[in-house]
């Protein structure tokens, strides 16, 4: 039976002639992609305390989606001229369903912005605009798919077990970063500028974030995914635990 990945998507608020009209969407590479890698995808509604815990608890697997950025206010932050905030009911969505899965040891994934909310939840800080935070950084985001770079995989990470090389080429679409990591987690993932572009937790539960979007790889099955789904299945547990000096 294929892993049942639960995969969060965009929130759209929007009003017409009164009535309150909203809705939870999610573009399609990552159901295909996810189809691919061998999993069975189900896009996640706006999450509940009760909703949670009673769909988290028959996933195998989570993916916290991209989407625009995490309201300034959640990290005590000021409001970023270059920036364009989702819905603060989505950013407590987000965490509410990484929360729940943290607490039932369900595998997590988070990507681009699922890795921003990673951070950002577990006490970590972001920069909020690289072009005119970081002006000396290189190209992070482009037209159509976004922009190709090279990532620098950790040795002796979850990465490093399933990525190719430990030199990989990814396909990015991203204005901010992972600034400060937040406490429990390890940096598995660099630009040669320095950006950050994958993070792990130290320990349980198994929580990974990546800057990229895997999802948009144009030679599908990506290996991120296949090697997440398989993690999510538990075929692989064994082979991880060793890798990360769990075993």
């Amino acid at each position: 039976m294929r892993p049942l990945i639960g995969i969060t998507g965009a929130l759209r608020l929007r009003s017409t002639d009164g009535i309150q009209k909203t809705k939870v969407s999610l573009r399609t590479e990552y159901t295909e992609a996810i189809i691919a890698a061998g999993g069975a995808p189900i896009v996640l509604p706006l999450a509940t305390d009760e909703s949670a815990r009673a769909t988290v608890s028959r996933l195998d697997g989570l993916i916290l989606s991209g989407g625009t950025d995490i309201p300034a206010e959640c990290f005590g932050a000021a409001p970023h001229p270059s920036c364009q905030y989702m819905p603060v009911e989505r950013w407590l969505s987000e965490c509410l369903w990484l929360r729940t899965a943290q607490e039932l040891g369900v595998p997590v994934l988070g990507i681009c912005l699922g890795m921003q909310v990673i951070n950002i939840a577990s006490g970590g800080t972001l920069i909020q605009d690289l072009p005119t935070e970081r002006p000396d950084a290189q190209p992070h985001e482009g037209q159509g798919i976004g922009h190709q770079h090279e990532v620098i995989v950790e040795e002796r990470s979850w990465l490093s077990a399933v990525a190719p090389s430990l030199t990989v080429t990814v396909t990015s679409a991203h204005h901010q970063a992972v600034d400060r990591l937040a406490n429990g987690y390890r940096i598995t993932g660099r630009t040669d500028d320095g950006m950050i572009e994958a993070t792990e937790h130290e320990g349980d539960p198994f929580v990974i974030g990546v800057q990229w979007h895997p999802e948009r790889c144009l030679d599908q099955p990506n290996w991120l995914l296949e090697g997440f789904v398989k993690a999510a299945g538990g075929r692989d547990t064994d082979k991880c635990a060793g890798i990360l000096g769990r075993a």
